[in-house]
């Protein structure tokens, strides 16, 4: 297992993504963001607020994303060796609070830059206890899933016209469900087996392709091109679209 300490600090809306070969955790250990959307492509999603000692739990092969703004924090990161869990899996979690976890984490924070002999047993006795809690708290026995169903073709065009008539608007997951009369949980497993992305990533991805055409016929400024779709500020558009264009709106507008 390794364990690294990183500190983040963004005015603007930033967006994570992890897809890992290996499982990871995050420890949240202090600080703050005024608000933080998660997720996972099986698991939790939805807004969360970020506290002490929150985890954010990820496993292995399993895409996960996360957004958030006005972010001041630190946190801890552990990547797992396989060898860790054994034969168990990890469950996702992203707005568990664990007390324990925390507090084993800010230990070996605080011993970290020693390099006597006692605080390398300390940090090894540390580590082993956080593997340990790891496996009993978030491991489950290996388990296949119930196969997610197909949306069908009818389901799929009523949620096609929602989405296209509502990018200007704050689009939610439960909204959806209850479009095809779905759970949350076996919506989103059935919109990733039918659209081969997560609700999340393909309102993000509609929206920026109803930018790139507004851009080549409008002459809307970049500032109500980004309000007209949904997005929070002028420059989260941009930053989105340029992760996913290559260039920035209005280097895209002009050679076109």
């Amino acid at each position: 297992m390794t364990i690294g300490f990183v500190t983040q600090q963004f005015e603007k809306i930033v967006e994570w993504s992890f897809s890992a070969t290996q499982p990871m955790v995050l420890v949240w250990r202090r600080g703050g963001a005024s608000s933080k959307e998660v997720d996972f492509e099986q698991g939790p999603a939805g807004r969360i607020t970020p506290r002490t000692s929150n985890v954010w739990v990820i496993p292995a092969d399993q895409r996960s994303a996360a957004e958030a703004r006005n972010v001041a924090c630190e946190f801890a990161q552990l990547t797992l060796s396989p060898t860790i869990l054994g034969d168990s899996d990890l469950r996702s979690a992203a707005d568990e609070q664990d007390p324990l976890l925390y507090h084993l984490i800010e230990r070996i924070a605080h011993v970290a830059e020693r390099g006597d002999v006692l605080a390398r047993l300390l940090r090894d006795t540390l580590a082993q206890g956080l593997s340990l809690h790891i496996r009993d708290h978030y491991g489950q026995l290996p388990s296949t899933p119930p196969r997610a169903r197909f949306l069908d073709s009818d389901e799929q065009r009523r949620l096609i016209e929602f989405l296209h008539d509502s990018l200007d608007t704050d689009i939610d997951i439960p909204t959806l469900a209850g479009l095809v009369g779905m759970t949350v949980h076996g919506f989103r497993r059935a919109f990733i087996r039918s659209f081969g992305v997560t609700p999340y990533r393909y309102v993000l991805d509609q929206r920026v392709q109803r930018a790139k055409t507004l851009l080549a016929t409008t002459t809307l400024p970049i500032t109500e091109v980004s309000l007209a779709l949904g997005f929070a500020t002028p420059s989260h558009f941009t930053t989105m679209f340029k992760q996913r264009v290559g260039v920035t709106p209005t280097v895209y507008r002009r050679n076109t």
